[in-house]
């Protein structure tokens, strides 16, 4: 099998383009099955972040896609629009081992906006459960993936690269309390109930002089947020339609559409301060209207990146230790994999060695070391079997890590990678 990823980030600055290629979570498995299909590819995993879309994908080697499987993409989400521009870089493709280096050093946060936070290692394995759990992916994937996972643990576990990570959500709960926390009192909605929302009201909830409102299209899910973590609740159409008072909104919803547009900022009540609105969501939850909108200020997902740029300096040192362990990950990954592959050529070797010795060794024993007791015959055909199977194998490693360093359009076959099982 070949491994490749298509994919776009927030590195790439061109955030509709993110939006377009985000699929909604109520018909994912559907389609993701006619993506899969249409791209022609074995295996498949769905990567879809607030800062990434990446397509984890096998195919069998001799199918040699190249960058055909980019065309098909691009044909299956853009066919019947021309409203999203975008340029050659702004996707990126890799195969074979630079795919397996940007997985793994994907998965062990090295390149995240805010490097060493932990979601998308999380995030990765959701992913990877509900492509197993869907049929999308198979032996091949579920063998990397696996594996792109225990190097992230091992990243977590032998490095601080995560000491003092910020999330997204940090990251904006740092925003807020920047602009907000010398007030004596700030109120602030919460809209969505997903993961997001949960990791900021816990930070916001220590804050002496902050309120939270929660806000969600069923009002049961807003409820619950409020009796954990205090505050009130509002459905999302009566906010809609009187919006409380507030100093901020934070908007972290799945709608495929926006949540806010400039109508929703005129009913607003008079305030003396522009309300802080910070955009979690791709696609995003706040049109471009609210963008320009006088009582509005916007944060989106680019403004939080510049300001978390200054992370990867901080964690200079962290981060050279966790690019080793990469580094060291994927020589062994790919050197198994290899050593793995060629054994079923090297044991018909052995197999015709150990023949040809058997009848060697009869031959001797039969005219020349007449003398040996049964015990003493099975003890010399032992030691030379070790002998054989030494020589046979024993240059199997070297050789796999000598192609490992020569080449990187590897590829191997389904049998060679075992049977593997989703982690639970």
């Amino acid at each position: 099998m070949t491994f490749g990823i298509i994919g776009t980030s927030i590195w790439q600055q061109n955030l509709p383009l993110l939006e377009r290629l985000t699929i909604e979570r109520e018909n994912r498995t559907a389609r993701l099955e006619q993506l899969k299909s249409a791209l022609g590819v074995s295996e498949l995993i769905y990567v879809a972040t607030c800062n990434r879309v990446e397509l984890l994908y096998a195919v069998d080697s001799h199918e040699q896609p190249g960058s055909r499987l980019l065309h098909r993409l691009i044909d299956f989400f853009f066919r019947d629009s021309r409203q999203i521009a975008f340029f050659p870089n702004d996707f990126y493709h890799f195969t074979g081992r630079e795919a397996i280096t940007h997985l793994f050093r994907t998965v062990s946060s090295l390149e995240s906006l805010v490097v060493g936070e932990t979601q998308i290692t999380g995030q990765f394995k959701q992913a990877w459960q509900e492509s197993a759990e869907a049929g999308l992916s198979g032996p091949a994937l579920d063998s990397l993936a696996q594996e792109a996972l225990q190097v992230a643990k091992r990243v977590k576990r032998e490095t601080d690269l995560g000491t003092g990570a910020l999330s997204m959500a940090s990251l904006a709960a740092e925003q807020l309390y920047g602009k907000l926390g010398s007030r004596e009192k700030a109120t602030i909605v919460l809209v969505g109930s997903g993961a997001m929302t949960i990791k900021l009201a816990k930070q916001i909830r220590q804050w002496p002089n902050a309120e939270m409102v929660f806000v969600n299209r069923t009002p049961g899910k807003a409820e619950k947020l409020a009796e954990e973590f205090g505050g009130r609740a509002l459905a999302l159409a009566a906010f809609h339609e009187r919006p409380v008072e507030s100093d901020a909104i934070v908007s972290a919803t799945a709608s495929s559409d926006p949540v806010f547009d400039g109508s929703f900022a005129d009913r607003l009540p008079d305030s003396e301060h522009r309300v802080i609105c910070i955009d979690l969501a791709v696609p995003r939850d706040f049109d471009l209207a609210c963008t320009g909108h006088p009582r509005l200020e916007v944060i989106d997902i680019p403004r939080l990146k510049s300001a978390a740029q200054g992370n990867l300096r901080k964690k200079f040192v962290e981060a050279g230790k966790a690019n080793d362990i990469v580094r060291d990950a994927i020589q062994r990954y790919l050197s198994d994999r290899i050593e793995t592959s060629l054994k079923p050529i090297f044991r018909d070797s052995y197999n015709e060695s150990i023949e040809m010795a058997n009848k060697a060794l009869s031959e001797l024993f039969a005219h020349r070391l007449t003398s040996l007791s049964d015990e003493e015959r099975e003890t010399v055909a032992r030691t030379v079997r070790k002998l054989i199977g030494h020589s046979s194998f024993q240059s199997i490693k070297a050789l796999s890590e000598r192609l490992v360093a020569l080449r990187s359009d590897l590829s191997f076959e389904h049998p060679t990678l075992g049977e593997s099982k989703v982690a639970g």
